[in-house]
């Protein structure tokens, strides 16, 4: 979709939006200053920039959207989301896209799910590496693949300002094609995106099936492979799952160093979210602890949805002077997850263990050394520390008062059976499946 066709789209979402005086008010506030400027389909976000120097402007958006919910429907075909770009984001001269300067390697959170991805970037972004040309990121929607490949780009550019970096979505590079075929640019085409020193493509899955983007791809590929410049591919899987893609640029995907994202921790989520309260210049006291807990508690495959949900909440906190509690989140967020309706506590945990299991909960919280004891004691201090906040002395009082260095030894015995043990993980998922039950 051309930015020509983007503005006329969300024109047309504007006027056709039926709204009370109220509504029409923030309409005219909020929407009519956005300037659209890009439609990332596979995600279904809408990038905005705006002259406006609200700093509101970003939450009342989002807090405000159900206004024009229908008529996003109505005029796109789905439901869209919104994102507004810093309006100290410029438009990249190269691509004619905007990337975002806060998309940094310092603003990426780093766990297990991610750290081979990060440090692989990391890496080709200080210097050009051959083991890692190409490098091919994949994973889920909303996981940071974006940002990693807009990293090296701000990366680079900022250490040197001679180096030519492209980043480009791979709907865009066929946009682009397709302009240049019809228009008899396609030299100017091939000048732009093969005398580059670093060309980042993102979503490359979506070129499957388009004959001419596919060789074109296959010919940029080949000719700044050869001239040892950096490729860097995102998709949304392995290279050899990407199965309606030509085998000769699967091949060629699958030559240099292939990392995964996979949806972060529980840990990572948490530190995700504090970063998102920071960076509001909000403090995390304990009812922030506690909304930050909850939702990533319930949102856990997909980074943007994350700090949506904590977007909303304070949006809606600011909006309507109400104090950011649990309480709160509960009720602003009851739309976007299904809260569990009985909060897990240690108790309800102890209880479906010692269930399970057989035994009674005195002798969970016992000393008793059989294994038939020992096995679901530590199984139970695991599911306590996953799911609820507690601190592992906090986890050794539960318990009888035992020490937290055997807390820890427990969830760290577990987390290595599961590791291999899939009957271990089966009666898991079992267990948490009747939390709510007791």
């Amino acid at each position: 979709m051309t930015k020509s066709e983007l503005k006329i789209k969300w024109k047309t979402v504007l006027d056709t939006c039926p709204a009370d005086r109220l509504d029409q008010v923030k309409i005219d506030q909020w929407y009519k200053p956005l300037i659209p400027i890009f439609f990332d389909e596979e995600n279904s976000v809408i990038q905005f920039v705006t002259n406006e120097k609200n700093p509101m402007l970003k939450d009342m958006v989002v807090s405000n959207y159900n206004i024009l919910q229908n008529s996003v429907i109505d005029v796109f075909g789905k439901d869209i989301k919104l994102e507004i770009i810093d309006d100290e984001e410029e438009e990249n001269e190269e691509s004619g896209e905007y990337t975002d300067p806060h998309y940094t390697f310092d603003r990426f959170i780093s766990g297990a799910n991610n750290r081979l991805a990060l440090a692989a970037s990391l890496a080709i972004a200080e210097h050009f590496t051959p083991d890692y040309n190409p490098l091919f990121i994949y994973g889920g929607s909303g996981l940071g693949k974006t940002h990693l490949l807009t990293a090296i780009k701000n990366y680079v550019k900022e250490k040197d300002q001679d180096k030519k970096v492209l980043y480009v979505t791979s709907e865009a590079f066929t946009n682009e094609l397709v302009s240049a075929i019809r228009e008899h640019t396609t030299e100017e085409f091939h000048e732009k995106y093969r005398k580059v020193d670093i060309l980042l493509i993102d979503d490359i899955q979506f070129i499957a099936g388009k004959e001419s983007t596919e060789e074109e791809v296959f010919n940029t590929f080949n000719t700044l492979y050869s001239a040892n410049k950096q490729i860097v591919i995102s998709s949304d899987k392995p290279p050899k799952e990407l199965k309606s893609l030509p085998d000769r640029l699967v091949s060629r995907f699958s030559q240099g160093m292939i990392a995964d994202i996979q949806p972060p921790d529980y840990e990572t989520r948490v530190a995700i979210l504090q970063q998102k309260v920071e960076d509001k210049k909000l403090s995390i006291d304990q009812d922030m602890a506690q909304v930050i807990d909850l939702i990533a508690q319930n949102i856990t495959d997909n980074i943007r949805e994350l700090e949506g949900a904590l977007t909303r909440v304070i949006a809606f906190s600011a909006l309507s002077n109400a104090k950011i509690n649990k309480e709160l989140a509960k009720s602003v967020l009851k739309d976007v997850f299904n809260l569990k309706e009985k909060e897990i506590t240690p108790e309800n945990i102890k209880k479906t263990v010692a269930e399970f299991y057989g035994v009674k909960i005195s002798d969970l919280e016992g000393t008793k050394r059989s294994r038939v004891f020992v096995v679901p004691r530590q199984i139970a201090m695991y599911l306590i520390r996953k799911h609820t906040p507690l601190s592992l002395p906090q986890i050794g009082e539960e318990f009888g008062g035992k020490d937290h260095t055997t807390v820890m030894h427990s969830c760290e015995k577990i987390e290595e059976e599961l590791k291999d043990n899939k009957a271990l993980e089966e009666k898991l998922n079992i267990i948490e499946a009747q939390f709510n039950k007791n």
